[in-house]
């Protein structure tokens, strides 16, 4: 009987207290091993979702860089094959191979860009360009006229672009932008090497990936692999590929690969359709969890042995009294032998615990480390419009120290640097988080924001106020970001030019704010660096100016055929400070000083000078033009190179000498332009010679013909006549020497750059100004 009572006894206890600490166990492996197995696999699969989301954000601004550079007026000629005279075809290729090298020089990522017109067969890149009959050009574009798509990422594959061959990527867009496939046009393609674009991956993961990781298109040929063997190949066959591609979405699968147990991690693009596949040893994945996964085990035995030995003292000592009185009602009871009580065995307790505290302790410190990285990842999401909803992403923002109100942000776009100074990286980084660290200091004073560090010392800054309306949060982030300048510069010395976007009321609008403000920033050559430039500082562009402009090119032409340099400095400096304060943008200014080249370029030509020798210096002016960043530059530029064709002008006259016939037929053309009569067989026979010698004579020596002179004298007399208002258009017209008022509107229109009335309007505004003491 007491053998029985016993054994039931401890069978009992023993199988609860084992089922409790089985249970216990169990539920702590899944709450710790299988939670972080879980969080290994879902780290691994939103890296590869993060290399997706990284791939489509370059890619897709890759096409909007794209879509904008087909809205240039040179490459829509280039399409259409639109051209007058040859002049004009090579003048409209050069300045569109220029944007072209440009456009690749500000996108680094790119290799090259290829540009096809299926009307000339034309094909033209950054760096060669290919006629329709050229037996080395490799239309490769062709292929894809008729794709059904308007565009289409291509997976890897070999370019020739007029240099060497390259691995690369390739975005291909029709063209006009949404054209059907027979009324197309033409081709545009931007390739980005295969190297770069593994690069984008190898960022993500920082240089700790194991295994492989690559991805491939839908029929399993490789687009980029760590392995460059593998470029080229189409690994639709090998079984884990198989396996991969008849999955969708995102996941993992485990098996055998290469005779080692791996887990295949895959991922689709829904942007470009292609899957992106990591493979890992499982070894490697479940690496950071063995630790605790032997501490776990070892802590369930060690509570299994406390159990059993419990269980033993327990059951002897709490039946030892009943087993007695069995033992004396049976007559067989027999006193058992005392034993010692042993130790408590918790010292290996008590390691697992600190080690759990000090894994908790490093987690913290894992976290507040983090923290910087975390605070930047928010921001650019927020800039680039992935986070929208403010309540959704509160708690992540106050994670890491970011305090936001819920309406009422502005951005700016800051470019820190130091007058005459190169940064190297290590100040670039030091001067930035500086600027970033005052910069939140001001602005938490009375608001909230965020500042963070874009790299290249330029940096982001992200108001957000709790009260006012658009105007007036406006003014109070211009005054803070008006004395954060002035800190930078007393303290650290450095130039900060801040461009500032328009406030905006919701969270999703950042991007446009964020947008606006580095738009802001290019102004930088118009207002000068240290300052700040408001995005409403920037008035929207009259393209009656701009053609205004372009038409003083012809004053700068006529001082160069006369060889009057301080006239054409004067003309040059005019120009270039009245389209600086009519707030045009730093391209139309840089493309407006390339006017005032060419133009007196080919009147010097006209006259004899041979340009040609110095097409190469041209092409060195055009180059430092682009890279000027101040409008001084830019003018002294121009001069220079104009006074050393004014010189050639000059030099070629002394030469000629003068002709007394043409300039007395000069001086009376001057004293009978108003006359509607006048004309080359009036001049011949007033000075008693052909007319055909006359024009020969005029040309050589002025440098334009008898008709386009006579226009000009006429239309600079209706534009001081204009400038009145005593006189209608039609009584200009006739006091200049038209008879049809339409002829001389058309005229004037084509020569001013405007009609009558426009110039007249823009005269008197100019006027008005001017007395004022204001600038026009």
């Amino acid at each position: 009987m007491k053998a029985s009572i016993s054994t039931k006894a401890m069978l009992i206890y023993g199988g609860v207290f084992l089922l409790v600490i089985a249970l216990t166990f169990w539920l702590s492996y899944v709450g710790t091993v299988g939670k972080l197995e879980s969080d290994l696999r879902n780290t691994n699969l939103a890296l590869l979702k993060q290399v997706d989301e990284k791939i489509e954000v370059a890619f897709r601004q890759s096409e909007k860089d794209l879509l904008t550079l087909t809205e240039e007026l040179e490459f829509v000629y280039f399409m259409l094959d639109s051209y007058l005279e040859d002049s004009q075809r090579y003048e409209n290729f050069y300045a569109l191979s220029t944007k072209l090298k440009k456009f690749i020089t500000t996108n680094p990522q790119f290799a090259s860009i290829f540009v096809y017109s299926s009307v000339s067969g034309d094909i033209l890149t950054d760096k060669a360009y290919f006629k329709d009959d050229d037996a080395l050009a490799d239309n490769w574009l062709d292929d894809y006229e008729n794709m059904p798509e308007y565009v289409k990422w291509l997976t890897t594959h070999e370019v020739w672009d007029g240099t060497e061959n390259q691995d690369v990527v390739t975005l291909v867009r029709s063209y006009p932008t949404l054209s059907s496939p027979g009324y197309r046009k033409g081709m545009v393609a931007v390739n980005i090497k295969e190297d770069v674009l593994y690069d984008m991956i190898k960022e993500v993961f920082q240089d700790n990936k194991v295994g492989h990781l690559f991805i491939i298109d839908k029929e399993g040929n490789v687009v980029t692999h760590d392995d460059k063997t593998q470029i080229y190949r189409n690994l639709k066959e090998v079984p884990y590929i198989r396996t991969a591609l008849s999955k969708t979405g995102s996941g993992y699968f485990a098996g055998e690969v290469d005779g080692i147990r791996q887990s295949v991690f895959y991922h689709d693009s829904v942007y470009t359709g292609w899957r992106l596949i990591s493979i890992m040893p499982e070894s490697q994945i479940y690496k950071p969890v063995q630790v605790t996964r032997n501490l776990l085990m070892a802590f369930a035995a060690g509570m299994v042995a406390l159990a059993l030995l419990a269980l033993f003292y327990v059951n002897r000592w709490t039946f030892k009294p009943l087993d007695r009185l069995v033992g004396k009602m049976s007559g067989s009871f027999r006193a058992g032998i005392p034993q010692g009580r042993p130790g408590s065995g918790l010292s290996y307790l008590e390691k697992v615990f600190d080690q759990l505290v000090q894994d908790r302790s490093n987690l913290e410190q894992h976290m507040r480390d983090s923290k910087p990285v975390l605070k930047w990842r928010m921001m650019m999401d927020m800039l680039a419009g992935y986070r929208t909803d403010y309540p959704s992403v509160r708690h992540h923002l106050e994670s890491v120290g970011i305090r936001l109100f819920p309406e009422r942000f502005l951005v700016c776009t800051a470019e820190i640097g130091k007058e005459g100074v190169d940064f190297q990286a290590r100040d670039e980084t030091l001067y930035t988080y500086a600027f970033c660290n005052v910069a939140e200091e001001l602005i938490n004073s009375e608001n909230a924001g965020v500042a963070i560090d874009l790299g290249q010392g330029r940096a982001a800054v992200l108001f957000s106020f709790a009260e006012g309306d658009a105007e007036q949060n406006h003014l109070r982030a211009l005054a803070i970001l008006e004395q954060l300048l002035d800190v930078m510069r007393g303290q650290f010395g450095l130039v900060v030019t801040v461009g500032v976007g328009r406030c905006c009321k919701e969270m999703k609008d950042i991007p446009k704010s964020y947008d606006e403000s580095q738009k802001a920033l290019q102004y930088k050559m118009v207002f000068g660096r240290h300052s700040v430039i408001s995005i409403e500082d920037l008035q929207p562009l009259d393209s009656q100016d701009y053609y205004r402009l372009t038409r003083m090119a012809d004053r700068v032409a006529d001082a160069l055929k006369q060889a009057d340099a301080a006239k054409m400095k004067a003309c040059v400096e005019e120009t270039l400070k009245e389209a600086a304060d009519s707030n045009l943008p730093p391209e139309l200014i840089r493309q407006l000083a390339f006017d005032l080249v060419m133009k007196p370029a080919q009147a010097a030509s006209s006259l004899g000078v041979e340009i040609g020798a110095s097409a190469g210096r041209l092409n060195g002016v055009y180059e430092r033009i682009n890279r000027s960043g101040s409008l001084a530059n830019v003018s002294g530029i121009v001069v220079s190179y104009l006074e050393s064709l004014a010189g050639q002008v000059e030099e070629r006259r002394s030469q000629k000498g003068k002709n007394a016939a043409v300039e007395r037929m000069l001086r009376y053309i001057g004293e009978h332009f108003q006359e509607s009569d006048l004309s080359l067989d009036r001049l011949a026979h007033e000075f008693q010679l052909s007319p055909t010698y006359i024009s020969k004579q005029f040309k050589e020596h002025t440098g334009s013909n008898f008709i386009d002179y006579l226009i000009e004298i006429r239309i600079r007399e209706a534009q001081r006549l204009l400038s009145g208002k005593d006189m209608k258009v039609n009584e200009i017209a006739e006091a200049v020497g038209y008879m049809n008022a339409r002829s001389f509107l058309r005229t004037f229109k084509k020569y001013a750059g405007m009609t009558p009335m426009e110039y007249r309007d823009w005269s008197a505004r100019t006027q008005t100004a001017a007395g004022q003491g204001e600038e026009p």
